[in-house]
């Protein structure tokens, strides 16, 4: 089904990107035109705006020209009927008002106000203060005669200029409010078209994001909202997959337990086959070990009769008790000796506890001594004074140390009994315990010593080659290492190491 959908995946994969080529190439049309908007604005709009801001301080000026010419015909008519003092305050008042009037009237003529360049101009406000300019002229001749006249005094032309300033204010006046009018107009007017422009502009924008909607947007959600159903479509079809491939793995994983599980029983049982053939190997030592705390009680039976058939004396009690106490001793040794077959024939392994090595070293040692002693080998042993606890099956390490021994007296079979020693070693370093197999046989000699832990690999014909493959499962399902190696002087040397554990309170191994 997977193989079905690439092809049609793959040409809806080139219908998006052409699609996306498309409406990119759209969008950067939209964004140009909005830049080209955005540079219209500041060289049309912003302009206009800028000429706007000062149409309110030139009509303003022209509005208080008409209230400079009010205020020197007043400041005229009042100097004529004043006294010689209030005369010259009226002729300072006359002066002042005059330049001031004069400033405004250069500057509105000129278009240049506080600085500015020529900003309101037109043919009209051009002929209007053509038709201005007589009046002004006048007004300021006469304003001018009568600031020097009244200096000198002279009566005749104070009245001259007076009535000269009083004819040409009322045209005066008239012709500036013409003037403000026309202003305005103009103002009126470029506001007008200022408003058309932005109005424009706005148009142009509404019509530019309507049009980003309709073939920008509105296409790509349309595409997008297909490629998320397309999306779910293949989400579907992998989680069926999935779904398929989970039911297929716990499947694989049920079967792989079960695999486990039998391979786990099979360990059990081969290890326990091997522990087995390992009693049946050391039966013989075992079963002279074991016959003479039998003989002994027998004989000491044989004696509590005797001295029970014989005339009772005052010695009789004594050593009755004393023949009673050397059965009872020779029984518990006995005992012992069937307990250490009894635990380390049984079937099963058992529970991980805290394990004293110390102790189970030299418990093994005492297992294994009677076959040592009847192939004529000296075992000694190399063990400290303390507790050292590991965390393990106690059954699964014995059988670990008595493969290594059992091997350790085949191997010095050929050896001659002079040469005939075995060690066991036991030694504490860098957060372990060490457990050392040396025996004086004639070693590995060119034997890899990796390949002597393999499954079924032997150098003994009657050897099946399973039993240091299980001292190696064991040792590492103890998360410990076991390995092997010659000596120079001849002999072998194996070794496993067991981690120790926390807590050093441990039990002795029966």
């Amino acid at each position: 089904m997977e193989e079905a959908l690439v092809p049609h995946r793959d040409m809806a994969d080139h219908a998006v990107e052409r699609l996306v080529r498309r409406l990119s190439g759209r969008y950067l049309f939209v964004l140009l035109a909005v830049a080209g908007l955005v540079a219209a604005n500041q060289a049309v709009i912003q302009p206009l705006l800028m000429r706007l801001s000062v149409f309110a301080p030139v009509i303003n000026t022209a509005g208080r020209q008409r209230m400079l010419s009010q205020k020197i015909a007043k400041a005229a008519l009042a100097m004529n009927a004043a006294d010689s003092e209030g005369a010259e305050l009226r002729r300072r008042e006359i002066g002042e008002a005059l330049a001031e009037w004069t400033a405004g009237h250069n500057e509105l003529r000129s278009g240049k106000l506080n600085g500015n360049g020529a900003l309101i101009q037109s043919d009209q406000l051009a002929s209007a203060w053509e038709e201005l300019q007589l009046d002004f002229d006048a007004m300021y001749r006469a304003g001018t005669t009568l600031i020097e006249v009244a200096r000198q005094a002279d009566r005749s032309q104070t009245d001259d200029a007076i009535a000269a300033i009083v004819e040409h204010e009322a045209p005066f006046l008239r012709k500036m409010d013409h003037i403000v009018k026309l202003m305005e107009q103009q103002a009126a007017t470029e506001l007008g078209h200022l408003r058309i422009v932005a109005l424009g502009i706005s148009f142009a924008i509404i019509v530019l994001l309507v049009g980003l909607g309709v073939f920008v947007v509105r296409p790509a959600t349309r595409t997008i909202r297909r490629q998320v159903d397309q999306l779910e479509e293949r989400v579907a079809v992998r989680t069926r997959e999935l779904d398929d491939t989970l039911a297929s793995l716990r499947g694989e994983v049920r079967e792989r337990e079960a695999s486990e599980a039998r391979n786990r029983q099979l360990a059990s049982q081969l290890a326990h086959a091997d522990r087995v053939e390992s009693l049946g190997k050391l039966a013989a030592g075992l079963a002279h070990e074991l016959n003479q705390p039998l003989g002994a009680i027998a004989n000491y039976a044989e004696a509590c009769d005797a001295t029970l058939s014989a005339p009772w004396n005052d010695t009789s009690h004594s050593r009755m008790k004393d023949f009673v106490l050397q059965m009872r001793r020779a029984s518990l040794r006995a005992g012992a000796i069937i307990r250490r077959i009894r635990n380390f024939v049984r079937p099963g392994a058992g529970n991980s506890t805290d394990v004293d090595m110390t102790a189970l070293v030299a418990d093994v040692v005492e297992f294994c001594r009677p076959e040592a002693d009847r192939v004529e080998v000296d075992l000694s042993t190399c063990l400290p004074d303390e507790a050292l606890p590991v965390a393990g099956d106690p059954i699964q390490i014995q059988q670990v140390l008595v493969n290594l021994i059992q091997n350790a007296l085949q191997a010095m079979s050929i050896a001659t009994p002079q040469r005939r020693s075995l060690l066991i070693r036991l030694t504490s370093a860098n957060g372990g315990v060490q457990v050392d197999v040396v025996d004086t046989g004639p070693g590995l000699a060119d034997i890899d010593p990796e390949t002597l832990f393999a499954p079924f690999h032997t150098t003994k014909d009657e050897g099946l080659g399973i039993g240091l493959s299980i001292c190696r499962s064991i040792v590492e399902q103890h998360r410990g290492t076991i390995w092997a190696k010659s000596l120079p002087d001849m002999g072998a040397q194996f070794s496993f190491v067991l981690p120790l554990v926390t807590q050093r309170d441990v039990q002795p191994v029966s």
